[in-house]
């Protein structure tokens, strides 16, 4: 079943850059 392991790798990569992005952001709204 590696296809599911590749699957969950895949969910939490995206997850990490959503909220990576979100932070960046949130960051570039605090200094302008």
């Amino acid at each position: 079943m590696w296809w599911r392991r590749a699957g969950w790798f895949v969910l939490i990569w995206a997850a990490s850059v959503t909220l990576l992005g979100m932070i960046a952001y949130l960051i570039r709204l605090m200094i302008l």
